[in-house]
C-alpha cells in the first residue's frame, strides 16, 4: 500500500509538536521578535528547481541525488497551479475525484522540488531542524541523497531532524509532493483544490542542550486583581553526558524588567522545569487593550555561558463558562466575527504575511473583534500578529469531510475508529503549536464532518492538553463534549427562539450572513436578536475574501475567474466569490455595512424634542473615555449646527441619556447626525478613526412646493401623428410612440436626454442572493422576459398642461398572469413632465418579485449625479445603516458597484431627488413625488444579467436611470437566510411618480423648490 493511502501512517521521522518559537543570542535580540535576527536561522523560500509530473512514478529515481539543472525554477511559498502547472478546480464540497477510502487518484499530480543550500561550520556542533509551515498535501523529504520522512496534514507544521543528512558547504534539499493522500478526505474545505509547498521552509540551527518547548499558563485570583504566570518548560540535551544547566526567566512590561528569577536542572535527555510569578495588577489583554508582556527565558550553562534567548509575547487572560455565559477576564463578551480562509487573488493560499496583516488592520478598522481559521490553522506568525492587534481567535484544526454529504453518510470516516488517530494527531498538533497565544480563545474541532467516535476522542486529547480554552465543533448539536453549542445560518426568528429557551451552553453562530456578491442583507435585524439575549454570544460572518483568481483579457481588462473558468468540473462556479471584502483586499459595501452594525458604540434617540439622546457602550472591557461624538444638524444638505460631546466613565455594557441643545426647525427637512471616533491613534488607524454614525430625522419639510415656472412659457402645441404624438413648448419637445405609448424622443434647446424609452419594470439583474428565488420562481415564470403590449393611448389637455395616458400589459409569455398597468405623462408648458405609474396584476402569482419600477436610457453625457438620499454608498432595504441621508456628489462610473459577478447594485434608496448633468451641470432633474429608490448604470439590465463577468459588460452607449418604487431586500440565500419578510416586494396593486424637467444652474436649489413638503406627500 502506498503510505499517501495508508491511514495508519500519518508521517514518518516528523518531530513531535512544539510551540512556535525561536531562540537568540541575547536579551535585546531576542525581545525584537524578528526571526530572522534569531540564532541559526536560513530562510529556505525563494527560488527552488522544479518540475511538474502527472504521475509519482515518473518522478526520476534520480531525483533525491542529483540537481536537475535542466528542470524550470517555481517560487516558494506558492501554488503550483498558479504558476502554470496542473490544473485549478473549484468545489465547495464535492470530493473531485471517485470516493474510495482511503484511495486516491493512482495519476496523481506531483511536484519536485529542489534546493541548495549552504551552511558554515558553525552549524556542525548544533542539531539541524528543517521545518515546512504548509505543505499541501502529502510531501517526502531527502537531504544529500537520504531519505529524511514524510508528513501529511497540509496546514499544520512539519518538523525534522536532519543533523545526520548536513554538513558544513553545500547541501542538496529535495522534497517530492502528491496533491493526493488519504488526508484529502480531511481536508474538504469550501477552497481551490490546489497543491505545492505553500507556506515558509527554513532551518533552525539549535544548541545540543536547548529549550524544546514551554507552556505558558495565566491565572487570576478571585477578584481578577492580581495573577500567575506559569511556565512549564521542556529542556533537551542531545548530548551522551548529563550536563547542568540555569534557567534564567524575566517578566518585561515594556523596558521595565517587572520580576525575574532562576531555576537549576541538570538534564540528561528531557527534563521540565517548573516555575511561577505572582504578578501585582496585570494589566488584562482583550481584544479591545491587547496589552502584552514580554516573558524572556535564558539557557546557561554550568559555566554561565549563554546557550541560547527564547523569547514569548504574554497575555494575561482567562476564559470561563459561568451560569450559562462565555466570560473572559470575568467579563461579559460578545463576539463580532469574520470566517477567514487564506487567499490571494495571485498566489491562492500561499498568502504573504503583509496581506495577512492588512486582513486583520481592516477587521479591527470595521469593529471586527473576533476571527475564525476557517477550515484549518494559519501560518504561526498569523496568531502573534492577533496577539498584537487584538482579535479573539477561534482556532479551527485541519479536518473537513464534508464531501460525504453527497453520498447522506457525512460522518463515514468521523465515526469510524481506523481514524482516530488522523482526527486525534491534528488537534494534538494544532494546540502543542498555537497554545501559547492569548488570541487564541476557542478551539474548534473541524468543519462539517459529520459526528462520532472521533470527534469525542479529538475533544478528549484537547483538554488534556488545554483545559483552559472552549471547545467548539459546530455539528456536536447536543453539546456532548463541546463548551459551546455551534449552529449555521440559523434564521432570525428561530435565533430569537433560542435565545428566549436558553440552552446551558452559551451559542455561538459560527457561519451566518452568507456575503455573497451582493449583500448580505438583514444583519441589523440579526444583531438586534444577539443584543437581545446574553446567551447569543458570538457569530460570524461567511466570509472574509472573495476567492477570485485575478486574470486579464486580451484587451488587456482585468475580471476574476472562478470555478469552471478552468474547465474544471464538476464546480460550483462563482459560490467562491463570497467575501466581506473582494479578492484583492479592496473592501465591499457588506463590510461596510457590518461595520455600523457592530460598532462598539450605539446612539439611540429618546426625546429629541427635549434633545435627549442615550448613549450605549458594547465595548466588553473598556471605558468610551477615548471616544468622542460629533453631533451634527443638517437641514437637506446644509450643515445648521455643530458640537462635541465627550462621554466619560462609562462603564463596559452599560448606556446614559445625555442632553444636547438642538436648533429651531425652518422649515425644511432636518436630520440629526452622531459620528463617532477614536480619539488617539492606534496600532491599525490614525487618530479620529470613525467608527460608527447614526441619524434620526428631526424636523419634516413645512415648505410647500414652488411650481417651476418660466416667464416666457408659451402654450403647449400638440402635433398628432399615425405613429408618434408630439408636445412642444418653449424650447423642448417630447414625442411620444404610438406603437409603445412610451416617451420615445425629449429635446431641449436641440439636445436630446433620452436614448431609450422608459418602461415599468418587474425584475433587476439576478443577484447572488437571490438565486434561489431566481431559480425556483422568476425564471420558471419567466419574469425576466416580460413583454409589454400597449393597449390604449390617449392624448389630453388638462388646463395649461397636456397628459399623454398609455394603457399597457406587462406579462411573461406561456402563462395567464400579469399587471395592467398605467402611465400618465403630464406635460407643463415650463417643460416639465410629471409621470405617475400605476398597476394591478391579474392572474395567480402570489410570490415576491425583485422589484417595481421604471427605467430609462438617457444620455451618456449626463454622468455627473447629485441626490438627495441615502448615500453615500449603496444601500438597500436591509443594508442601510452605514449611510445616511443627505445631499451627495458622485458620477456614473463611480456609483456603480463592480461585483466580480455581475448583478443588480449600486442602488440608492430614500431619495427625494436625483440630478443626472453633463460637466456643464445641464441635464436631467427628478423630483420624487414620495421618496424612491435610484440607480444609474453606463450599461443596460440585459447586459448586467447575461454577463458572467466583469469583463463580459459592455457599455450600452447611453445611461440606465433606474428610479424604483419598491425593491426587494438583499437577504443571503445564496447559501444563508431569505429575504426578511418585512423587505420583500409582492406582485401587488402599485401607484408611485416623480416629476423630470431640464436641470441646469443651481440643481440643489431647483430640486429643493420642487421637493413636496410632508403633508403635500401624505396628500398625494
Amino acid at each position: 500500500m502506498n503510505r499517501w493511502e495508508n491511514v495508519q501512517l500519518t508521517h514518518e521521522n516528523r518531530l513531535p509538536p512544539r510551540a512556535y518559537f525561536f531562540a537568540y543570542h541575547n536579551i535585546d535580540q531576542a525581545r525584537s521578535f524578528s526571526r530572522e535576527a534569531s540564532s541559526h536561522f536560513l530562510l529556505l523560500s525563494g527560488q527552488w528547481t522544479f518540475r511538474y509530473f502527472d504521475h509519482p512514478l515518473e518522478v526520476p529515481e534520480a531525483f533525491p541525488h542529483q540537481l536537475m539543472s535542466d528542470w524550470s525554477q517555481i517560487g516558494v511559498p506558492s501554488m503550483w497551479q498558479l504558476e502554470g502547472h496542473g490544473k485549478l478546480q473549484y468545489t465547495d464540497e464535492g470530493f473531485p475525484f471517485p470516493i474510495d477510502v482511503p484511495y486516491v487518484p493512482s495519476a496523481n499530480p506531483t511536484g519536485a522540488y529542489q534546493r541548495l543550500f549552504t551552511l558554515g561550520e558553525s552549524w556542525d556542533a548544533r542539531q539541524t531542524r528543517l521545518k515546512f509551515d504548509g505543505v499541501e498535501t502529502y510531501f517526502e523529504v531527502y537531504v544529500n541523497g537520504h531519505y529524511v520522512g514524510f508528513s501529511k496534514g497540509s496546514r499544520l507544521t512539519a518538523e525534522f531532524d536532519i543533523s545526520p543528512y548536513v554538513h558544513a558547504g553545500d547541501n542538496l534539499l529535495c522534497v517530492k509532493v502528491l496533491q493526493w493522500a488519504d488526508s484529502t478526505y480531511v481536508e474538504d474545505q469550501d477552497m481551490w483544490w490546489t497543491a505545492g509547498i505553500f507556506r515558509d521552509v527554513y532551518l533552525v540551527g539549535r544548541p545540543l542542550t536547548h529549550i524544546d518547548d514551554f507552556t505558558i499558563r495565566t491565572v487570576f485570583n478571585d477578584d481578577y486583581c492580581d495573577a500567575t504566570l506559569s511556565c512549564s518548560v521542556e529542556l533537551a540535551n542531545l548530548t551522551t553526558q548529563a550536563e547542568n544547566v540555569t534557567l534564567e526567566y524575566r517578566l518585561f512590561d515594556g523596558e521595565q524588567c517587572l520580576y525575574q528569577g532562576t531555576a537549576d536542572s541538570r538534564v540528561a535527555q528531557r527534563q521540565t522545569l517548573d516555575f511561577s510569578v505572582d504578578v501585582k495588577q496585570p494589566k488584562q489583554w482583550s481584544a479591545e487593550t491587547p496589552h502584552l508582556y514580554h516573558l524572556v527565558l535564558t539557557l546557561k550553562n554550568a559555566a554561565g555561558e549563554v546557550l541560547e534567548v527564547v523569547p514569548q509575547r504574554v497575555g494575561f487572560r482567562d476564559i470561563q463558562v459561568r451560569d450559562g455565559l462565555m466570560r473572559i477576564n470575568n467579563q461579559y463578551v460578545m463576539l463580532h466575527g469574520v470566517n477567514r480562509h487564506d487567499n490571494d487573488h495571485l498566489k491562492g493560499r500561499a498568502v504573504s504575511m503583509d496581506r495577512v496583516e492588512k486582513d486583520l488592520i481592516l477587521m479591527k478598522q470595521h469593529n471586527i473583534n473576533s476571527v475564525r481559521t476557517a477550515h484549518y490553522p494559519n501560518d504561526p506568525r498569523f496568531y502573534e500578529l492577533c496577539d498584537i492587534y487584538g482579535l479573539f481567535v477561534m482556532a479551527e484544526t485541519d479536518v473537513e469531510s464534508h464531501g460525504f454529504a453527497n453520498v447522506g453518510d457525512l460522518s463515514r470516516i468521523t465515526d469510524d475508529p481506523a481514524w482516530e488517530g488522523v482526527y486525534v494527531e491534528r488537534i494534538v498538533r494544532h494546540v502543542q503549536a498555537q497554545k501559547n497565544h492569548p488570541s487564541i480563545v476557542i478551539w474548534s474541532l473541524g468543519n462539517e464532518s459529520g459526528y462520532g467516535c472521533n470527534i469525542r476522542a479529538m475533544a478528549k486529547a484537547c483538554k488534556a492538553l488545554d483545559p483552559t480554552r472552549l471547545i467548539h465543533y459546530e455539528e456536536d448539536r447536543d453539546a456532548e463534549v463541546v463548551d459551546i453549542i455551534s449552529t449555521m445560518y440559523t434564521r432570525v426568528p428561530l435565533m430569537n427562539e433560542f435565545g428566549e429557551y436558553p440552552h446551558p451552553k452559551p451559542r455561538i453562530i459560527c457561519e451566518y450572513a452568507h456575503a455573497m456578491g451582493n449583500g448580505p442583507g438583514g444583519l441589523n435585524e440579526y444583531q438586534n436578536v444577539f443584543y437581545r439575549h446574553d446567551c447569543l454570544q458570538g457569530h460570524y460572518v461567511w466570509e472574509w475574501c472573495d476567492h477570485g483568481i485575478q486574470a486579464q483579457d486580451d484587451d488587456g481588462n482585468t475580471f476574476y475567474q472562478y470555478g469552471g473558468d478552468f474547465g474544471d468540473y464538476p464546480n460550483n462556479a462563482n459560490f467562491c466569490l463570497d467575501g466581506l471584502i473582494y479578492s484583492d483586499q479592496t473592501p465591499g459595501p457588506g463590510l461596510k455595512e457590518y461595520k455600523q452594525v457592530i460598532a462598539p458604540v450605539k446612539v439611540h434617540a429618546v426625546d429629541l424634542a427635549r434633545g435627549e439622546l442615550r448613549v450605549e457602550n458594547k465595548l466588553w472591557f473598556s471605558t468610551l473615555d477615548d471616544y468622542t461624538l460629533r453631533v451634527e444638524v443638517k437641514a437637506e444638505g446644509e450643515l445648521i449646527s455643530s458640537q462635541a460631546l465627550k462621554i466619560s466613565d462609562l462603564p463596559p455594557n452599560s448606556s446614559r441619556t445625555v442632553t444636547i441643545d438642538l436648533p429651531k426647525s425652518d422649515g425644511r427637512e432636518s436630520w440629526l447626525n452622531v459620528y463617532v471616533s477614536k480619539d488617539s491613534a492606534t496600532r491599525y488607524s490614525e487618530a479620529h478613526h470613525p467608527i460608527a454614525q447614526y441619524q434620526f430625522a428631526l424636523a419634516p419639510r413645512t415648505l410647500r412646493t414652488m411650481p417651476w415656472l418660466s416667464d416666457s412659457a408659451t402654450p403647449l402645441v400638440i402635433r398628432d401623428e399615425r405613429l408618434a404624438c408630439t408636445v412642444s413648448g418653449h424650447n423642448f419637445r417630447m414625442v411620444f410612440s404610438r406603437l409603445s405609448g412610451k416617451l420615445a424622443s425629449w429635446q431641449v434647446n436641440g439636445e436630446e436626454l433620452i436614448a431609450e424609452e422608459g418602461k415599468m419594470t418587474f425584475f433587476k439583474p439576478m443577484i447572488d442572493n437571490h438565486k434561489q428565488e431566481y431559480e425556483g420562481l422568476w425564471q420558471p415564470n419567466h419574469l425576466q422576459i416580460m413583454q409589454e403590449h400597449l393597449r390604449d393611448l390617449r392624448v389630453e389637455r388638462d388646463g395649461d398642461s397636456v397628459c399623454v395616458i398609455s394603457d399597457t400589459v406587462i406579462a411573461p409569455p406561456v402563462f395567464d398572469f400579469g399587471m395592467r398597468c398605467s402611465y400618465r405623462w403630464r406635460i407643463s408648458p415650463a417643460g416639465a413632465l410629471s409621470i405617475e405609474l400605476a398597476g394591478t396584476p391579474y392572474g395567480e402569482y402570489p410570490h415576491i418579485i425583485p422589484c417595481i419600477g421604471f427605467s430609462l436610457g438617457i444620455n451618456e453625457s449626463l454622468n455627473q449625479v447629485t441626490y438627495y438620499g441615502r448615500g453615500p454608498g449603496e444601500n438597500y432595504p436591509d443594508s442601510q445603516q452605514a449611510n445616511l441621508i443627505d445631499v451627495w456628489r458622485s458620477n456614473v462610473g463611480a456609483m456603480f458597484e463592480p461585483y466580480p459577478f455581475p448583478q443588480n447594485n449600486g442602488n440608492r434608496q430614500q431619495v427625494r431627488w436625483v440630478a443626472l448633468t453633463n460637466r456643464d451641470g445641464h441635464g436631467l432633474l427628478a423630483v420624487a413625488h414620495q421618496p424612491i429608490h435610484f440607480s444609474a448604470w453606463p450599461y443596460s439590465a440585459e447586459a448586467i444579467h447575461a454577463a458572467r463577468h466583469c469583463n463580459e459588460l459592455v457599455r450600452s452607449g447611453h445611461i440606465t436611470l433606474n428610479l424604483d418604487h419598491q425593491l426587494l431586500g438583499l437577504g443571503s440565500n445564496s447559501w444563508g437566510s431569505e429575504v426578511l419578510d418585512s423587505w420583500r416586494v409582492r406582485f401587488e396593486a402599485f401607484r408611485y411618480g416623480f416629476t423630470l424637467l431640464p436641470a441646469s444652474g443651481n440643481v440643489a436649489s431647483q430640486a429643493f423648490h420642487l421637493t413636496p413638503s410632508t403633508a403635500e406627500r401624505e396628500a398625494e
